[in-house]
Order: C-alpha cells, then structure tokens, then sequence
C-alpha cells in the first residue's frame, strides 16, 4: 500500500458530493482492517451516510484493494497456523530467523504486538501481576499491585473488543467526557486546586495515568495517597447516573461494601458536571469519523524455553488453552485477585480474549524445552523451522553473493546433519551468512570470525574436536 497513491477525486466521482480528503483517503487505503470482505461495510460506517452516497467510491477502492489481497504473503501458512492455534511456538537450528519471522507475522497481520525475551530470572509478578515497592510520599515504602506485561496486552485487546462493538455515536461521547476528565484533572493540578469530600476532609490532585487519577489527602491517616479508577469516573459520566449519596457508587457497581475511594470519585464527578452542566451541553467537538474495527494482538516471547514458563504463565495455563479464550463464565483467579478493584475489567477473574495470539521462539540445541511439563508443552503448536526455509533472507545480498552464500550454507549444513552427535538441530542457519554483506563477500573472514567458533562451540566436549572442525572447514570452501 506504501506507492498508492492518494487523490482527492477519484475518476467518475466529485468531491463535493462525497466529501473525501485526502487524510479519509490515506486512513482508508492504509487500513489493514479494511478488506475485500469488509470493505463495503466499513466504508458505510466510515462515511456515516445512505449507502447510495457511498457507493460511488466502493468499485475504486475495490480496485485497490483486490490486487493487494492476490499477493499470497510468504508467512500466509504460519498466519493460518497461529490463527487456527493460537499458540505457537517457532523451533529451529540458531540463525533460522525465527524472531525476525514473528515480528514480520505480527507485521503482515496488522497487529498490536509486544516482544519479551524470558531468561532464568523473568517471572510471574513480571508476567501476570505482583507486588511492587512505591513511595506513599511520607518517605515510607508500601506496595501496590502492578499487572504484569501479558495481563497489561490482554487488558488492550479486550478494550478493543469492547471499543469494537460501540456505535460512532457512543465512542464521540466517550471522547468527550475523556477530555473533559482531562481538562478537569490538568486544571486542578495546574492551579493546585483544593477539593473537600462530602465529610470535608481536604485532598488535592496530583496525578493521572491510564486508569487511574491519583489523589493526596494528608489529613487521612489510613492512606494519604489513593488512585480513583478513571473507568469509574467515566462510566458515572457517561451514563449519566444521578449521584445523591456517595453510597450511590457503591450500590450502581454493585459492591457490597464502599471503598475510600468513593468519596473522591463522587467529587470529582460532581464537579465535572456543575463545570459543564450535563452530558450533553459544551461538547468538545470531537467526533469519531468511524467504528473501531476489531484488531488481532501478537504478544511475542523470545527464547521461551530460558525461563521457568510453568512458574511464569501460573494459573495461566488453563487460560491460554485455545478452546477456553473468552471464557468469561469461568475465568482464572489469579494470586492477587482480591486486590483487584471492582471496576476493573478482570475483577471478576483473568481471562485471554480471543484476539490474542501467542507466537514463541526457541533453539532446538537448548534442552531446557524439557523442563516444560506436558501440560503446558500441548497447549501450544510446535513448528520447526529450518534454514532452507528462511534462506531467501540472503536474497538481500544480491543475486551472485546470495547463491553463494546459499551453497556454502548447504553444504556446510550436509556435513553437520551427517556427524555422529550433532544432526539437522545444529544447523547453521542463513542469518549467519548475512554477515557476508559486512564482510564484502570475505567467506574466510566469515569462518574465522562466526562460523567457526560457533562450531566449536557445538563440539565442545567431543574427541578429536580438530579432525571434525576440518571436515566442517572443507565443506565450507569445498574442498576435497
């Protein structure tokens, strides 16, 4: 999509009658989510208008759009296999490339994705959620639950799901009382406003974050410091909800109890409305020119099988299983589910929706794979990678350096699969060869300065390590 080019009238129609700019261009013809299959329904959605209006742009965007759909992608069968699966681990000889191919799916699929690379000490509370030390700003150290990489990217993806679902109507309003909060919370900072709770104990405002707005009472001697859930705040907000008591909060998110935080929350929304009145006077104008289209999320772990994965994932195990994703009727507890507040997306439990996908990488050579119990070894896909499949990687070298560095490579790999010891695992796979590019085409100082000690490396306690080295060496130059 990156030489199309943009027009503001496409031939055969007239931009007064339709309105297109070139930025509803650009967003429409760089849209990963816009399809052939779905093109008419998002173009509709896009516009806002009858479908007649909207038709006279559908046959040129077609056109665009099918030739870009006939380009087979050179990763389409392990997009199938991760879409099918869900989970996948990538497994191969080192140098295969098999990180670079998880990114570049993750690419081709116009995901969201996130890269880890686990080692022995990466663990659960890095993970899912843990404890973790903060100031409560009167020198003293307390700690707060903190989720964990791969609890934070289901938490986007289920957002998207949700986003996904809501009118153009309903994510305008959302917009608007967004930035409304936001000029709320940034005014009392600014201005080092003072608030009073309805029991008249003081507090000012001192932050806000993605989900929460953080809040400092001195005068409170259980905990000075306290975050009020934005979530909470916007849903009041956007809804509506008459707010007499502050026990109203309470009795609308159904908790059976109150928390501190209440008494905050029903400031602040009180505030916000007599600033502005009601849901509907002094809107921002901030419109939403289309839905939210549901996206895929690629969450990446490089080298999966460096870390403790069952000490890891936890309780997660269950969750990643393809066949329980978005089950929402039965989600997992985690370790610190009672911290959780109520208006959390995972109060009620975790859970993996189902646009996540999780793709991993590991060496074949690393027999710490076998540390992973069965139970957690199936819930995942496994696909061996092996050089001759990612060799067009040296492509980029220019035909006459590529076919060499391809033959050196397979001839080099004919002689590790046939010794005694080593086999197909041990590999030399083509990333190493594209150190040819640096080196000006010098394959001596390639085999000095790469391949070379990663052999020995891979021979290390064997006997007569120096006749096989040479083995190695001549299939390398091709000699003998």
């Amino acid at each position: 999509m990156k030489n199309i080019q943009i027009i503001e009238k496409p031939k055969g129609t007239s931009s007064c009658d339709i309105g297109i700019s070139v930025d509803d261009w650009q967003e429409i013809l760089t849209n990963p989510q816009i399809t052939t299959e779905n093109y008419r329904e998002a173009l509709l959605a896009f516009y806002r208008e009858p479908e007649h209006k909207a038709n006279t742009i559908i046959d040129y965007v077609e056109a665009i759009l099918k030739p870009k759909e006939m380009k087979t992608s050179k990763y389409q069968a392990y997009i199938d296999l991760l879409k099918q699966t869900h989970n996948l681990v990538f497994t191969g000889a080192p140098g295969t490339g098999k990180t670079h191919m998880a990114r570049e799916i993750a690419k081709e699929m116009g995901a969201e994705s996130m890269f880890v690379q686990f080692h022995p000490s990466y663990d659960y509370t890095d993970f899912v959620e843990g404890l973790r030390p903060i100031d409560n700003g009167e020198g003293h150290i307390v700690f707060e639950r903190k989720d964990g990489v791969f609890k934070e990217f289901c938490r986007k993806a289920v957002q998207n799901l949700i986003d996904s679902s809501k009118s153009v109507e309903e994510l305008s309003d959302e917009t608007h009382w967004k930035m409304l909060l936001e000029e709320f919370v940034n005014d009392a900072i600014d201005n080092a406003t003072t608030f009073k709770t309805v029991n008249g104990s003081e507090f000012v405002i001192t932050g806000m974050t993605e989900s929460y707005v953080s809040i400092l009472n001195e005068q409170n001697a259980k905990a000075s410091i306290l975050n009020v859930s934005i979530h909470e705040i916007l849903t009041l907000l956007f809804n509506e909800i008459t707010l007499e008591y502050v026990r109203d909060i309470r009795r609308y998110f159904g908790r059976m109890f109150g928390t501190q935080a209440d008494s905050y929350t029903y400031v602040i929304v009180k505030q916000i409305r007599e600033k502005h009145q009601s849901a509907s006077a002094n809107k921002v104008n901030q419109k939403h020119s289309s839905r939210i289209q549901e996206r895929d999320y690629v969450f990446i772990i490089d080298e999966i099988n460096r870390g403790e994965v069952s000490k890891i994932f936890g309780e997660l195990f269950y969750a990643i299983d393809p066949g329980y994703r978005d089950d929402k009727d039965n989600p997992v507890q985690t370790q610190y589910q009672n911290l959780i507040p109520t208006s959390d997306v995972f109060a009620k439990g975790f859970y993996v929706p189902r646009n996540v996908y999780i793709l991993a990488t590991m060496n074949d050579i690393d027999r710490s794979v076998e540390s992973m119990d069965f139970a957690m070894r199936r819930r995942f896909t496994w696909k061996e990678i092996k050089p001759e499949c990612t060799e067009d990687m040296l492509d980029n070298l220019g035909q006459s350096l590529a076919d060499s560095a391809k033959e050196t490579m397979h001839r080099l790999n004919n002689e590790i699969v046939a010794t005694d010891g080593l086999g197909a695992a041990y590999s030399v796979g083509p990333a190493y060869f594209m150190k040819i590019k640096d080196l000006k085409g010098d394959f001596s100082a390639l085999w000095n300065m790469n391949i070379e000690p990663l052999l020995r490396e891979y021979l290390r306690g064997f006997r007569a390590i120096d006749d096989m080295m040479e083995k190695f060496r001549k299939a390398f130059f091709r000699e003998g």
